[in-house]
């Protein structure tokens, strides 16, 4: 006798030949295999990551233009005292990202040669044209004077370049008297004596009738300094 055939039947042999197969069902997994969850789409995060690629080649982007727009400026290669002529030698170049400053060009060095220091400027100092002046301090009616000085004679914490300074008569202790009351710091140099009171050898610039003065009580040691301000620009008095 013939027994037909149900729907059934039809699935479950079905499944028995996939997993003869080795195809486990997907609608019942077999053993104590769990059924691997679906995976999950995040497209935040896919977004967040397209986002952090192009913002990252922007800024090198921008990074690579201002780079690209930078221009060599002078700097100085070596300390200039205030009042120094500026030759060739002391300057150098740095590339720079200079757009409406007063930054000097490197194109523009013939311009700076010749010029002087307003003021005491250190070297790998980036120059512009507010440091600069067209005149020195020995100008046209003044004259430059030496003198070497022992302690006691200057101030204790040195004089600079470009300092402003009385010179003072101490012939007469008891009545000292101003000889020159705003003379100019040209030069300071330590004397290449080994005493240990070495002299400091200092130069002044002053009006050319005080020059004779001021010599003569630079040689008697009869001559004594006062600070009255500390760098002042070149062309500010």
């Amino acid at each position: 006798m013939t027994v037909g055939t149900t729907p059934q039947d039809g699935v479950n042999d079905r499944r028995r030949a996939r997993e003869e197969r080795g195809y486990a069902s997907a609608a019942a997994p077999s053993g104590d295999r769990l059924p691997r969850a679906p995976r999950e789409r995040r497209p935040m995060l896919a977004v967040l990551a397209v986002l952090l690629i192009v913002g990252g080649a922007a800024v090198a982007g921008l990074v690579a233009l201002r780079q690209d727009t930078r221009v060599p400026v002078l700097a100085l290669a070596v300390d200039v005292p205030a009042g120094t002529e500026i030759t060739e030698q002391m300057l150098t170049t740095q590339p720079v990202a200079a757009e409406n400053t007063l930054l000097v060009p490197a194109a523009q060095q013939d311009q700076v040669v010749g010029r002087y220091a307003r003021l005491a400027l250190s070297q790998g100092q980036l120059l512009d044209t507010s440091m600069l002046t067209d005149s020195g301090l020995l100008r046209s009616g003044t004259v430059a004077v030496g003198g070497a000085f022992q302690p006691g004679r200057m101030p204790a914490s040195g004089l600079q370049p470009g300092d402003v300074v009385q010179l003072v008569d101490v012939a007469d202790p008891a009545a000292p008297s101003v000889v020159v009351a705003d003379a100019r710091v040209s030069s300071v140099k330590a004397s290449e004596s080994t005493s240990m009171t070495a002299a400091t050898v200092v130069t002044f610039v002053v009006d050319a009738a005080q020059g004779a003065p001021v010599a003569s009580l630079a040689a008697s040691g009869d001559l004594a300094v006062v600070l009255v301000s500390r760098g002042t620009p070149v062309g500010s008095d």
